[in-house]
């Protein structure tokens, strides 16, 4: 039948997907212990022959030197170029700034792609010289802003760094052409393009920006009951009509989800420092939500409200911003 040609298909994909990928996970295992023995034990290190044999199923490709500078893996210790440290932290990438580095850092950025996670590898060597003067104006714009924003936001290099404006379109749906990075967007998702990012994925990308509270003030809804993408680049009460939508738990965990990550520093609160505050703050927020569209549902209102930075405020914290306190009122914005 029809269904079970179809099944046949489906399980001879996954079982090569399935064997495919811990033989990728084996190499990986394998070159990191390897890694270590150079580093730790007088043994001497792998040359960039060994190496490349190591790799050679890891579907990294080597980019031409017409987009290198003549640079090539002659001219890299490529054993070094297999650790994810070596563009993780905003003083190691700081540090990249001759084509060698780069070349290293492009390297150990393909080894390190996921299953599932933006671009998959890349198809061939051509492929690779498009990718890799990407990979630099991404490194470069990450150091620029992390000179911009020293001490307040760390930026980082991500699954985003090889893509092109259009690709990274399917991640957001505001474009703005001058930005760089994940601000980017375009109709809808491409075809056969980039998958989105995971929950785990945007974690660990922006979960220095936002907490998930404890089960304990959500009704038991918890990040896995949500699909963050959604959560985190289009607001989900920038409109009268979508804040009045807000009424289920997931809706509201995912308007505080939205609510932290476009805080503006300087302006309210800034981010939490853990769990425990946002435990604190979420029930503050669920009830500015519903004070809002109680607002918003008036009949003879004629002004629109909104959520804004006070909706995590206690009525305390909200003192020295409203000329006249009332403390009594519990619907105080």
């Amino acid at each position: 039948s029809a269904m079970s040609a179809s099944s046949g298909i489906n399980a001879e994909y996954g079982q090569h997907y399935y064997i495919t990928n811990n033989l990728r996970m084996l190499l990986k295992i394998l070159t990191a212990a390897l890694v270590v023995v150079a580093v730790c034990s007088q043994a001497p290190e792998l040359n960039n022959s060994e190496v490349l044999r190591l790799i050679e199923d890891s579907d990294v490709k080597i980019p031409s030197t017409a987009v290198t500078g003549d640079v090539t893996v002659d001219d890299l210790a490529l054993l070094s170029c297999l650790s994810e440290s070596y563009y993780s932290g905003v003083e190691t990438l700081a540090e990249i700034d001759s084509e060698e580095e780069y070349l290293c850092a492009f390297i150990a950025f393909q080894f390190h792609k996921r299953e599932g996670s933006g671009l998959g590898h890349y198809a061939d060597v051509n492929e690779a010289d498009v990718r890799y003067p990407l990979f630099k104006h991404c490194v470069d714009y990450t150091n620029q802003l992390n000179e911009e924003h020293a001490g307040v936001t760390e930026f980082e290099v991500n699954f985003f760094c090889d893509m092109t404006d259009e690709e990274r379109g399917v991640y957001t749906h505001l474009h703005d052409p001058d930005q760089g990075l994940g601000v980017g967007a375009g109709p809808g998702p491409i075809p056969d393009g980039p998958a989105p990012p995971s929950n785990d994925d945007l974690m660990d990308m922006m979960g220095e920006r936002f907490k998930i509270p404890d089960t304990s003030v959500t009704g038991g809804v918890t990040v896995d009951d949500l699909q963050l993408i959604n959560c985190v680049f289009d607001s989900p009460y920038d409109t009268v009509e979508k804040t009045a939508s807000i009424d289920e738990e997931r809706e509201y965990l995912c308007a505080f989800v939205y609510f932290q990550v476009n805080k503006v520093v300087g302006e309210g609160l800034g981010y939490y420092n853990d769990v425990a505050e946002a435990t604190m703050r979420y029930p503050l927020f669920k009830t500015c939500v519903d004070f809002v569209n109680s607002l918003n549902a008036e009949p003879d209102n004629t002004a629109e409200f909104e959520v804004n930075f006070f909706c995590d405020m206690t009525q305390e914290e909200k003192a020295p911003y409203i000329g006249t306190h009332h403390g009594d009122n519990d619907e105080e914005l």
